[in-house]
């Protein structure tokens, strides 16, 4: 496995990237540290602060499921508990599965993939706008990036 620690400069740059990109804000200090992993080609994580970690994947970078101080400062998409064992197999979130949602604005936005009882198993990228979900009566509305059990959880437990 390989890791490493970002510098100072390559740091900030780093978190900006990040918090542009995810449209949050981690409120960190000047001084947070970023730290690399990458257990397997291809595979990469990032920790920021050794507070939140990410998952590095091919289109992107996004919050790893694992990490609840992350997840939790992205809106949430509940889904009733019929659809837990399709969404942690990679399938999208579908319309007639989802229970609750918070406003998220418009499309493109990640999203937290929660069942019943709140606990995040999945995160997703929304495929149309929070406005457009009570008209919609069935099709995908959230596409699964990252779910638990997938390549990046098992990968995570190697760090």
């Amino acid at each position: 496995m390989k890791k490493w620690i970002s510098s100072k400069h390559d740091s900030r740059e780093t978190i900006e990237k990040i918090q542009t990109s995810l449209s949050i804000n981690l409120e960190l200090s000047k001084s947070a540290q970023v730290e690399n992993f990458e257990p397997e080609e291809g595979a990469t994580f990032v920790i920021v602060d050794k507070k939140f970690v990410f998952a590095g994947k091919d289109d992107g970078i996004v919050p790893f499921i694992g990490c609840q101080p992350l997840v939790g400062l992205l809106p949430a998409v509940r889904i009733d508990d019929g659809a837990v064992k399709f969404i942690i197999n990679g399938a999208d979130v579908m319309r007639p599965g989802v229970v609750s949602y918070d406003d998220w604005g418009d499309a493109s936005r990640l999203v937290v993939i929660k069942e019943s009882k709140g606990r995040g198993v999945a995160v997703g990228r929304t495929l149309i706008r929070s406005g457009e979900m009570p008209a919609m009566g069935k099709g995908v509305c959230v596409k699964n990036l990252h779910h638990v059990g997938d390549r990046y959880w098992t990968l995570y437990k190697q760090i």
